[in-house]
């Protein structure tokens, strides 16, 4: 079959999603029903969450095939499972009622769902989802279901079912919405898969999972209302360790296990099944998942904040190389550490840059600093220091090194810069070169990284000297 029989035969954007979310809320709908009591609503039921999140972090299934996918599957699962028809009717509208309110609400209040884990954005889903979307759902499921000829709503229970469905949603959604919500994306993936063997951990880092682990055990140990609690010391440490993609997971596995250990319990008493005992412990794990969340997402903003500010204080912002106080910082750490080894120091000066800022303005200069900056960059070394010191002067250090790589490295760095253009817009270049001088130091009894800076400025002096756009070295 040819390439292009192959394109025609493509599904189109409604089917491709109608075939995603039927499959999707299918499985997730057989999860829920299989959680199900006789007779009465399911333990978990994330098939609604799991809908709202697919419409969210894909929105291109929020189409007309994927609306009518989720519909199919509802009425297909509760149907094939030996619903009536108008209560499989009923409970099919109920659920997609959650994620239709929730959208709207979203899209009303203009709450940018992409950045869930910035400012008070979670918060502000959750408080969608939970006293909009899940309290919409609930109310029309009590009202319309209870009119259904033998259903397990009841007009005697209808209060109880009412905050029994309520709960159990705002538990379904604390589950699956984040874990979505922050899947890794695909390059994520493929990074950490290329890098895992590179990355290693202390054995400390595994140790909120252990306490998490032993306070899960407790709760099936010594069951009882308190055993809500058990694990929320260890989830705050977790919280202020690991990622919120880590986090989301952690909180599936604990409210799951925890969940399961504490309705056991109840569950041997039947009158318990339908009283507040399940409303207040499912209060209680919706409060516990979402501590450590909201917890997890302040800790990583201050840690992205502080890197932010780190940043701006050793690096310069234009160019993208460390600034002087960093590089005075991190080369006489370096040269102390390292002193039976050689190392030279490179000074750079762009040639004429005064006179190609009179000509071009002061904003091509930024330019032809950004891109100088890069074309250096690439011709050195991963561990070498390179920074900015002032205006067009920068400055190299590098360490364990011979005086001919050196001086080769120099001389790459020249010929590279005189023969790439600086691209400049409207299509104008402007072509640079630069001087270089080199001090190359081999275990000197002192090392004072202002003298070597001198030296080697004393070689670019010569350099600018002999007619620029050459590599002197230092005598």
């Amino acid at each position: 079959m040819r390439l292009a029989d192959l394109k025609e035969k493509q599904l189109d954007p409604e089917s491709a999603a109608y075939i995603i979310i039927a499959l999707l809320i299918l499985v997730c709908s057989f999860i829920g029903i299989a959680t199900r009591p006789m007779g009465y609503l399911a333990f978990l039921w994330p098939a609604n969450a799991a809908l709202l999140a697919f419409f969210l972090r894909f929105p291109k299934l929020n189409n007309k095939g994927g609306w009518l996918g989720a519909f199919s599957a509802f009425m297909f699962a509760d149907l094939v499972t030996g619903g009536p028809f108008l209560q499989s009717l009923f409970l099919t509208l109920s659920n997609l009622l959650s994620t239709i309110v929730s959208l709207f609400c979203i899209r009303y209040f203009k709450i940018n769902y992409k950045y869930y884990n910035t400012g008070y954005t979670f918060i502000h889903l959750f408080g969608i989802f939970a006293f909009a979307g899940c309290l919409a759902s609930a109310a029309f499921a009590v009202l319309t279901l209870v009119n259904v000829p033998d259903s397990f709503i009841t007009l005697e229970n209808m209060q109880i079912d009412f905050f029994l469905w309520w709960t159990g949603e705002m538990v379904n959604y604390i589950i699956i919405l984040p874990l979505v919500l922050a899947f890794p994306r695909i390059k994520d993936i493929h990074y950490f898969l290329n890098n895992r063997r590179k990355k290693t951990y202390e054995v400390s880092y595994f140790f909120p999972l252990i306490a998490i682990a032993i306070c899960v055990s407790l709760t099936h140990i010594f069951s009882g209302p308190g055993a809500l609690i058990y694990p929320m010391a260890a989830l705050i440490w977790a919280a202020l360790t690991y990622r919120i993609f880590t986090i989301s997971i952690i909180n599936m596995l604990v409210l799951l296990f925890t969940y399961n250990s504490l309705t056991q319990v109840y569950l041997e008493h039947d009158a318990l099944i339908n009283s507040t005992t399940f409303i207040s412990l499912r209060i209680g794990l919706f409060m516990l998942a979402l501590a450590p969340l909201i917890l997890c997402i302040i800790s990583q903003n201050r840690n992205e904040l502080y890197k932010h500010v780190l940043y701006l204080a050793n690096y310069d912002t234009l160019t993208r190389t460390m600034n002087r106080h960093f590089f005075f910082q991190e080369g006489e750490s370096l040269l102390e550490q390292t002193k039976k080894l050689p190392f030279s120091l490179i000074m750079l000066d762009i040639d004429h840059f005064k006179r190609l800022n009179d000509e071009y303005g002061h904003h091509v200069g930024d330019t032809v600093l950004q891109q100088f900056a890069e074309s250096v960059k690439s011709n050195l070394r991963s561990y070498d220091l390179f920074a900015r010191i002032g205006g067009e002067e920068f400055v190299i250090l590098m360490w364990d090194i011979d005086h001919d790589e050196a001086n080769a490295i120099a001389e790459r760095i020249r010929y590279v810069v005189e023969n790439t253009p600086i691209y400049l817009d409207y299509g104008r270049t402007v072509n640079i070169t630069v001087s270089l001088g080199i001090t190359h130091q081999i275990a000197p009894q002192k090392v004072d990284l202002q003298h070597l800076i001198n030296i080697a400025d004393q070689a670019l002096y010569r350099a600018k000297h002999l007619g620029r756009n050459q590599v002197v070295l230092a005598s």
